[in-house]
């Protein structure tokens, strides 16, 4: 853990506007949730979307939703509510960077 942070705390910061989809109606009030963030410059999509995801993305109560996690157009990978399904395999920042969080919810 120690060597991580070491990592970390050397990498450059981006700074990054972050959306997100609306999961109800009630919630669409304040879309399209806009945030901006300072972070590590995370070269894993997994740790980039588990950063930002953890403090972002609402909880939804049941089963089977999912989060696409997209970095200036590009899907980094998927985040349900067990894992993590990465879809690229490392993280390409820009100028300017924008992540959206597109939901999908549970089909039955």
């Amino acid at each position: 853990m120690q060597m991580q942070f070491l990592i970390l705390k050397d990498r450059r910061r981006v700074s990054l506007r972050v959306t997100r989809d609306s999961v109800c109606a009630g919630d669409d009030c304040d879309a399209p949730h806009e945030k901006i963030v300072e972070m590590p410059s995370f070269t894993d999509p997994q740790a980039f979307a588990n950063y930002l995801s953890t403090s972002y993305i609402p909880c939804v109560a049941g089963v089977g939703h999912t989060w696409d996690c997209l970095l200036n157009g590009i899907v980094l990978g998927t985040i349900s509510t067990k894992e993590f399904h990465p879809k690229a395999r490392e993280v390409q920042y820009a100028n300017e960077n924008h992540v959206h969080f597109r939901y999908h919810s549970a089909t039955y």
